[in-house]
């Protein structure tokens, strides 16, 4: 047994099993090697510079892919993205661009948390977090909205208002693989109607209404809208709402043969034709919605002075709730459960995402109040999301959402900006709605009720058992359930609007929280209102005894374009918010000039010296505003420290007052003008510059009326 020879040949053979071993696992290591360079170039350049974290020597290492788009027409970016671990664990191996598509990053991430910051020329810079675990990545999408707002989807609605039963699609159409705009696509309609994408991949195609698209309860007609390019699948959009509008697609097209269907009916049409739970809730959300809403109804006692105070200052619309600037939201979910993540501006999903949930056609009124419990719901995810990945996801599951935009929509939600619902002033409440709130099950409609709890009767809303005491509301009587009966009707929002006059804030209050008498869950305010500045504000002008700082005609400035010398602006007692007057702009057409109207209404002449000091740090500047006409815009610019800058532009609505207002320190608000501005309130203390008025083209007389410029620190 211990002669040394006796045992050589088994060692040997041993020496040789593990030899080949060793060669087969470098084989397979120089493998591997070898397909996740393939699939991750750009990366590999990247990691061969970093001698401490080369990519691939850490096998938890997660391989995330971005790609940065134009949210108005899906066009890829040239971005910046920087990538910023939030805790220890977190690392960044690598980060480069991919060259097979366009817009498109790669990074190689450690476990842990990060911050991504997004920002491209033009274009409004965005933040999102991101955390890495175990699972693979969802690819993710970054919309970035332009700096300064786009005025072609308002065009296109004035061109299909012109016609009373016109509608128009628009679009660009890209290949999905590239990011590469898709020249000579076929477009046509179930219509009839037929155009090809321009070498940008755009594309205009109208439509017509039936005779009876007025009818005051009908759902919307529809159209299929097809679009193919040779190479590529191509897509129908199958039950597109015919509105008296305009819609704006953005259309990717992935390699392949033969066509893919999508379901674009209206969120109703489709409950029409299955049962439909009306965004059904999983027990711990709906959990956590009713011990906010008991924490915020317990302190609101009416037995309890103290807090009779506090109810009657969220009533007056004084609380100030943080708004989020972004949104995480998964795309192409099967119920909640997604498997792809885009990030938009908050508002931005807002204007693009309210469509899917309120019938474009209605009033305006309706449209802002949906605007305010569609934001406040996501608000809601955005604190409480309901996953790691993504605050929200896009069906109806959460709450419905593609990324087209319809021009009253987004209207709406540029009517009513920042707005949304608390319940503790503090945070956003979770805002519930369903179609038809009703609380009486019409045995013959066909329609699928899913309150199981009806006692409050015919021509009241609620849901008692589930904390919403019942409410009369005497516009659904008659009319069969069809919702959940908790919180807003939004059939309801529009009979409350076009039948009887109530603005969004009448109907936001009605729903949530009984018009200024609050019980069980129907406790929650509106805050961010534009029904005034809070607290703390501070008048600059309030043209009572006359024009103040407004002394210049709406022509003197070399930068108003569009208005005639026989425009004005002069104190006026007849029209005012507050006081006895207010400031009347009429606007007059230069006939011999074919551009949009730009009026810069200078404050001070436009020196700085003749204007008040605005402070930046907790500084806010706003009006309030009035116009009989449509489709006016509004903007202010501020003598900085490096030029002027300009504010982003917010939408006026036509027949109602309302306060616009811009915070100084937020970046998101402001844009760069003129000298060497940069975009965003850099000194600390700045003072208005201006007040600007914009407007398409018309030949119309346009009267406004401006009251209490101020500032609120």
């Amino acid at each position: 047994m211990n002669d040394p020879h006796s045992s050589s040949p088994r060692r040997a053979s041993t020496w040789l099993a593990i030899l080949a071993l060793l060669l087969a696992g470098a084989v397979f290591a120089a493998q591997w090697v070898r397909e996740r360079a393939a699939a991750n170039a750009p990366l590999a350049a990247s990691a061969a510079a970093s001698s401490q974290h080369p990519l691939g020597a850490v096998s938890s290492d997660r391989l995330l892919r971005i790609r940065v788009r134009d949210s108005v027409d899906g066009g890829a970016l040239d971005a910046n993205v920087s990538v910023h671990p939030l805790d220890a664990g977190a690392q960044v191996r690598a980060l480069a661009a991919d060259p097979s598509v366009r817009g498109a990053r790669s990074a190689a991430l450690a476990a842990g948390e990060y911050e991504l910051r997004i920002g491209a020329a033009g274009h409004q810079r965005l933040s999102t977090r991101v955390r890495i675990d175990a699972a693979q990545p969802l690819p993710l999408t970054v919309w970035l909205p332009p700096t300064v707002s786009s005025d072609a989807l308002d065009r296109l609605a004035l061109k299909a208002a012109a016609c009373a039963r016109c509608a128009v699609f628009s679009g660009r159409v890209f290949d999905a693989a590239s990011g590469e705009s898709l020249a000579g696509a076929s477009v046509r309609s179930s219509q009839g109607g037929r155009t090809r994408s321009d070498r940008d991949g755009y594309f205009e195609l109208p439509a017509q209404l039936p005779v009876d698209a007025s009818a005051a309860d009908a759902l919307p007609a529809t159209l299929d809208l097809t679009v193919e390019s040779p190479g590529h699948r191509g897509r129908v959009f199958a039950g597109l709402p015919l509105l008296n509008d305009a819609r704006a697609l953005i259309v990717d097209l992935e390699p392949g043969q033969g066509l893919t269907r999508s379901d674009r009916r209206h969120v109703q049409q489709r409950a029409r034709a299955s049962a439909d739970l009306q965004r059904p809730m999983p027990a711990a959300d709906a959990a956590q919605a009713r011990a906010d809403a008991d924490a915020a109804a317990r302190p609101l006692d009416p037995a309890r002075p103290a807090t009779v105070a506090r109810a009657q200052a969220l009533a007056a619309q004084s609380a100030n709730v943080p708004v989020p600037a972004s949104i995480r939201v998964g795309t192409n979910c099967s119920g909640r459960s997604c498997s792809s993540v885009s990030v938009y501006a908050f508002e931005d999903y807002v204007g693009r995402g309210l469509d899917e949930e309120w019938i474009a056609s209605w009033n305006p009124q309706s449209l802002a109040a949906g605007a305010v419990a569609y934001r406040s719901y996501a608000a809601y995810y955005v604190a409480h999301p309901i996953n790691s990945r993504y605050d929200i996801c896009a069906s109806t599951s959460c709450q419905a959402f593609d990324g087209d935009s319809v021009s009253a929509t987004v209207a709406a939600a540029a009517a009513t900006r920042g707005v949304v619902l608390t319940r503790d002033g503090a945070s956003a409440a979770f805002s519930e709605y369903s179609s038809e709130n009703n609380a009486w099950d019409d045995p013959s409609d066909g329609l699928s009720c899913v309150n199981t709890d009806l006692s409050c009767g015919n021509g009241r809303n609620g849901s008692p058992r589930n904390g919403w005491p019942c409410l009369s509301d005497e516009v659904g009587r008659g009319r069969g359930c069809f919702g959940h009966g908790r919180g807003m009707s939004q059939w309801g929002t529009q009979r409350w609007a076009a039948n009887n006059g109530r603005d969004w804030r009448w109907i936001a209050n009605h729903y949530f929280n009984g018009n200024n008498a609050p019980a069980g869950q129907r406790n929650a305010y509106l805050a961010n209102d534009g029904a005034g500045p809070g607290p703390g504000a501070v008048v600059l002008d309030d043209f009572e005894t006359g024009v103040g700082r407004f002394d210049s005609a709406p022509t003197y400035s070399g930068s108003t374009v569009g208005i005639s010398a026989a425009s004005l602006a002069q104190r006026d007692c007849a029209t005012r918010r507050n006081g006895a007057c207010s400031l009347r702009v009429l606007l007059k057409d230069d006939p011999g000039v074919a551009s949009a109207w730009s009026v810069r209404l200078l404050s001070g002449g436009g020196t700085p010296a003749n204007n008040v000091e605005l402070i930046r740090a907790g500084g806010r500047v706003g009006l309030w505003i009035y116009t009989g006409g449509s489709g006016l815009r509004a903007a202010l610019s501020v003598d900085d420290s490096d030029g002027t800058e300009r504010s982003v532009e917010r939408a006026i609505p036509a027949n109602q007052w309302t306060y616009l207002e811009w915070t100084l320190a937020d970046d998101a608000h402001w844009n760069a003008w003129a000298g060497a501005s940069n975009g965003r309130i850099d000194a600390a203390g700045v003072r208005l510059d201006a007040v600007w008025l914009l407007r398409e083209q018309t030949s119309f007389d346009v009267n406004l009326y401006l009251d209490d410029v101020q500032i609120v620190h």
